[in-house]
């Protein structure tokens, strides 16, 4: 129905139905897995090939959830969730980097930083739109089938829930930009990818027509598109 249709309602009532029309039209943009796996691809590029996992996991959300000025507040509890809080090395790891910089260093209800990334402190998406990401990130590193694992195998495993399936029904990459985006040797794809199969968060992988090409499926696809029905039993702890 047109806005315009809304004339014939009293004031407060056409305000209020508009502003719930544009709330429902305002564009959310691009999906989470589109914002993760772009930043994933933007930190492989921006951090020192040999970043560990932790402080690449570490660095995903920093940049998701800072502001425009580049300040960040990661609780402690949010370490805790996402496995690295037994990876201090994380901290110090991206602060040698250049690429940011924690006055007070970690305590016991969190840490707050400075982005010195000026790329990602100019980043175009909404503040909401990179903390649904951010979140997501969370909610995937959560899932019963990796939440036990090392870092490494739950960046991999974050990588892969963040390439939607193509045209044939399932995800696709190149192991090259797997294997950069989680600062791997290309010849530790395959004993990962095994893992992820055994730990049933794949239920399958192989590779393509072109061999430096990768196809897999993940075991709960419903999971990882947004809307996670089924996560909701594994919290954060």
């Amino acid at each position: 129905m047109p806005d315009t249709v809304l004339a014939t309602a009293s004031p407060a009532a056409s305000v209020k139905q508009i502003r719930q029309r544009q709330r429902r039209r305002a564009p959310h943009g691009p999906s989470e897995q589109v914002r993760v796996r772009e930043m994933l691809s933007y930190l492989a590029a921006a951090l020192p090939a040999r970043t560990s996992a932790a402080a690449r996991l570490l660095a995903l959300q920093c940049a998701l959830r800072s502001t425009t000025a580049g300040k960040v507040n990661i609780p402690a509890g949010l370490i805790r969730g996402m496995r690295i809080a037994s990876e201090p090395s994380a901290f110090t790891e991206l602060e040698a980097a250049g690429w940011l910089r924690s006055p007070t260093g970690p305590t016991h209800t969190g840490t707050s930083m400075e982005l010195l990334d000026t790329a990602v402190r100019m980043q175009a998406p909404a503040r909401a739109d990179r903390a649904r990401a951010a979140n997501w990130i969370l909610l995937t590193c959560q899932m019963s089938e990796i939440r036990q694992l090392g870092a490494t195998p739950r960046l991999l495993a974050l990588a892969l829930a963040a390439h939607p399936p193509d045209e044939a029904g399932t995800p696709a990459a190149e192991q090259e930009v797997l294997a950069r985006m989680c600062g791997l040797p290309l010849q530790q794809l395959t004993p990962l990818l095994d893992m992820l199969v055994a730990t049933r968060f794949l239920r399958s992988w192989a590779h393509g027509a072109v061999p430096e090409d990768l196809h897999w499926e993940l075991a709960r696809r419903n999971h990882l598109t947004g809307s996670f029905s089924g996560l909701e039993s594994d919290h954060v702890t």
